[in-house]
């Protein structure tokens, strides 16, 4: 039909395991949206390719399941002029890509540049033109007379007005025709390396600096893009109502780079905490998520809800998933996923953590600075154990000072259960530890250890290892 514009997706990612089962699901969930959009066979989805910068552009295995292409990543000494910042590698591997006889033989256009923790919620419709591409608009870049020096750096023939001329996007998400993304690719790679090598630029301009680099060689070519603040949403646990409104409907792509953090009963968690439920991408950066994920605690938001069934609709349907958690009831133990997270250690000890857990959580505060008498459930030999006011736990078969505090995960059910329930952990071994005597005014009497397993992988048995009996609560840290 007249005015149809298909365009070709370009994912930009590496062949790290972390970004692998990301685009597994971006790859599932635009297909859905490409066959779900009511223009049928019509759509303006047409053209994929997986762009993976790689170890000497060599392939990641995923090849046999989403059209990709490989290109050369910059690693070791060279990265190492970065700072370790691998997202340089999008300008240099889309570079490459350019050169290739792969691009060559693109029929569309247009390009989607999309990334990995992209999941499409609607049939995207093209309403870029040459000359014109479409980008999401981003608040927290903003340029302003603060970064007037910054970009007159970078860009000298913008003069000291140039920042004016650059916008708050970056190359993704971008609709851009093909001749426009050859005039800013050069450019773009090269003030991304400028400015990541520069001390000032890359203090001030930080994470998103390669995203600069986009926005102010797109200025520098006399690129003006149309801005769509509902381009995409990037909601977490503390999104506002605004954002929330007609979620559904509203918004072409989910953007999962926020985290959702709640307490069982549907409290958010302010920014830097981790909450009893933790839907985080990073937590599973050297494995994919076991589907299915357990869903939200039920006050939790939309966009909450929204994207754990997202993820498990993919996961459930894509073929050969690394894991897969056991049937319900069976014999095998069920792997960690979404629970369970705050007894990592840095946030332990987080002025969110057990800081705050000491002034604010019942059981806690009546186990603060308190010592048991523990026997053996093995051999019978005795130890002590101690649970201080700062957190510390000591003694029992610990080789070193560990952590404990509140474990309220429901996957352990009656051996441990939420407000009765906490963790001790000493690098190795972790315990879960049921407490007895937690509720209310009556006095606390036993804990029964048990093993806790590692995150990411199979809850243990609760066979007890350890029985204590409370010994004494100290008027001060006894530690």
């Amino acid at each position: 039909p007249a005015g149809r514009k298909p365009f070709h997706t370009l994912l930009t990612a590496t062949g790290q395991g972390y970004q692998q089962w990301q685009c597994r699901i971006m790859y599932f969930h635009w297909k859905k949206q490409r066959d779900a959009d009511p223009a049928g066979k019509c759509t303006e989805l047409t053209g994929f390719t997986r762009l993976v910068a790689s170890n000497g552009g060599r392939p990641d295995g995923l090849e046999k399941e989403i059209p990709s292409y490989f290109a050369t990543e910059y690693n070791g000494a060279e990265l190492s002029r970065f700072h370790g910042y691998r997202v340089i590698n999008r300008p240099y591997s889309v570079m490459q890509y350019l050169k290739s006889a792969a691009w060559r033989a693109v029929a569309e256009e247009y390009v989607y540049i999309a990334e990995t923790d992209h999941v499409m919620m609607h049939p995207l419709p093209n309403k870029a033109a040459e000359g014109s591409p479409m980008a999401y608009v981003f608040g927290y870049m903003g340029p302003n007379p603060a970064h007037a020096k910054i970009i007159q750096k970078a860009w000298p023939d913008g003069g000291g007005e140039g920042w004016k001329k650059v916008q708050s996007i970056g190359p993704s998400p971008v609709v851009i025709h093909k001749r426009d993304l050859e005039k800013v690719s050069k450019l773009w790679h090269e003030t991304a390396v400028a400015l990541k090598t520069d001390a000032a630029a890359d203090s001030r301009l930080g994470w998103v600096i390669e995203m600069w680099g986009y926005a102010i060689a797109a200025a520098a070519v006399g690129l003006r893009h149309q801005e769509f603040r509902d381009f995409q949403v990037e909601p977490g646990a503390l999104s506002t109502a605004s954002q929330l409104r007609d979620f559904e409907s509203r918004y072409w792509v989910f953007h999962y780079t926020y985290q959702f953090e709640y307490m069982l009963d549907g409290t958010p968690c302010q920014p830097w905490t981790i909450g009893e439920f933790s839907l985080d991408k990073r937590h599973f950066s050297d494995q994919s998520p076991t589907p299915p994920l357990p869903l939200p605690p039920p006050k939790s938001n939309v966009a909450a809800f929204w994207l754990t069934n997202a993820f498990n609709e993919a996961m459930a349907a894509i073929p050969e998933w690394p894991r897969r958690q056991p049937p319900p009831g069976g014999a095998e133990r069920p792997i960690m996923t979404l629970y369970g997270r705050r007894r990592l250690d840095w946030f332990s000890r987080h002025a969110n953590g057990f800081a705050t857990e000491v002034r604010t959580n019942a059981l806690v505060k009546k186990l603060a600075d308190t010592t048991w008498e523990c026997v053996s459930a093995a051999d019978k030999t005795t130890a002590k154990l101690g649970l201080t006011a700062g957190g510390d736990v000591s003694h029992l078969d610990f080789r070193r000072l560990g952590r404990w505090g509140s474990m309220n995960d429901p996957a352990l059910g009656e051996a441990c259960a939420v407000h009765a329930c906490i963790f001790l952990d000493s690098g190795a071994p972790k315990y879960n530890a049921r407490v007895a005597g937690g509720d209310g005014d009556a006095p606390l009497s036993a804990l029964v250890i048990f093993d806790a397993g590692h995150l990411g992988q199979k809850y243990a048995e609760p066979t007890p290892r350890w029985e204590c009996k409370f010994a004494k609560k100290a008027e001060k840290s006894w530690f």
